[in-house]
This record gives structure tokens, sequence and C-alpha cells, in this order.
């Protein structure tokens, strides 16, 4: 609990709402609309007690999950669908689960008329990764969990399996202020808060996709996940 503002063992108590609020600042500052929760409980970091708990999210069945998530795709019919990669980005069950809920509920809704054309996982380039440190260490900062003996050619996904590269250098400071938003969960000198938004979005000025379905040509690159499919400025991601 890292809120100064809030007594740890009054919020503890009903944490579940006061993330569910803090999720809807977040996205509020970024610009999106509407939120949806599937009704699961947060599971914990992997391999802790917490794990056990059978209303966790990493414990639903997936037929139950991704038929829960297919009725969303159903009401919102998205043009295009994003989601962790196979080890949800750092490895977080609840991460984990999120790619095979989403990846399941795509392949249902793709042959309907109303079913997303596009599935992207999230990647961490690994070239743009080490520059992305590099840049910190130029501001004498340091990545929390990054140890001395930290081997950039084992992290991410190498540049030639990337197949999308999206410029968000205008918007990436908004990354930072909707991180701000989870009070409960990140301390307000977390490193990443502290970056001045030039500096951030000079390391941090673009984002990485791996395109899954239909899959990429050998070679092919993307600037814009809504490439191919109809109307993109009125499609939801």
């Amino acid at each position: 609990m890292h809120d100064p503002k809030r007594d740890p063992e009054e919020a503890k108590a009903r944490l579940g709402d006061i993330r569910e609020q803090e999720t809807r600042e977040a996205a509020r500052i970024l610009g999106v609309s509407h939120v949806y929760f599937l009704g699961y409980r947060d599971s914990g970091m992997r391999d802790t007690e917490e794990n056990q708990n059978p209303a966790n999210f990493m414990n639903a069945p997936l037929d139950e999950a991704a038929d829960r998530l297919l009725e969303i795709i159903r009401e919102t019919e998205p043009d295009v669908v994003i989601t962790y990669d196979l080890d949800g980005g750092y490895g977080h069950p609840d991460h984990v689960m999120t790619n095979r809920v989403a990846t399941e509920a795509f392949r249902r809704a793709r042959g309907e008329s109303w079913g997303p054309k596009k599935l992207y996982y999230s990647a961490r380039s690994r070239e743009a990764f080490k520059r992305y440190a590099e840049g910190l260490a130029d501001l004498d900062l340091k990545i929390p969990w990054m140890r001395s003996d930290f081997n950039f050619d084992e992290y991410g996904v190498p540049e030639d399996q990337i197949t999308a590269h999206i410029d968000i250098t205008d918007v990436a400071p908004l990354k930072k202020q909707a991180l701000a938003a989870h009070r409960t969960q990140i301390p307000a000198e977390f490193f990443y808060l502290g970056l001045p938004d030039e500096i951030l979005s000079r390391i941090a000025g673009i984002e990485y996709f791996v395109r899954i379905e239909p899959p990429a040509r050998e070679g092919e690159r993307e600037g814009d996940l809504f490439a191919g499919v109809r109307d993109p400025a009125a499609a939801t991601a």
C-alpha cells in the first residue's frame, strides 16, 4: 500500500474497489472511454500463497473466462485486439492468463461478421530496451530490478521478430501520468514518475508489437496497428 493519504488497514478491506477507481482514472488520462472487468480476483505474484485462491483469474476455467471476454468483443466489435505476450510481460500469472483468454476469445470471434481482424502481442524490443537502459544511465538512473550482471542478449524480442513500431512520442508522458494514478501500487518516488516529459518521449517514444493473426510476412513492418482494416478512425483497440 503506497498511497500515503490512505490508512492501510482501512483500505485493505476495500482494496478491490480502490484499484478499480485507480484503473478508471488511469484510463481517463489515456483517453480510454470504456473499461470492462471480467470479475475475477487478483492472483498475486507468481509462486506465492495467494495463487491458491480458486476465485483468482489465473485459476478461472479458460472457456468461462474466454466467454466473458467474447461477450465484450461482441458488444464493442473491435477491429484489433492487443494483449500481453505468452509470458505476460514479466511473468505475472494474471498477465499470462490475459494472453490465453484474449487469444482464445479472438479466435472464437474472428470468423464472425463482427469479429476482429488482427491480433497483436505487446513486445519489448531487445535492442530498444538496451537503448532505454543506456538512456537512463546517462541520467544516473537505473531500472530497480536490473542487476549489474543483466544480460541484454536474453531479454525481450529480437528486432527481426518485431512486426510493428508505433510512434507514441507525442503522448508518451501520458503513460507516466496514468501510472501515477495507481497510487496504492506505485510509490511516488518510483523512478519512472520522475522522468522529465521530454526525456521520456526521447527514450521511450516507440511501442513495439508482434502481429499474431494474420501472421506477418517475413520482413513486414507496420507503423499503424489498424493498417488494412475498415475505417481505422472508428475502430476500437
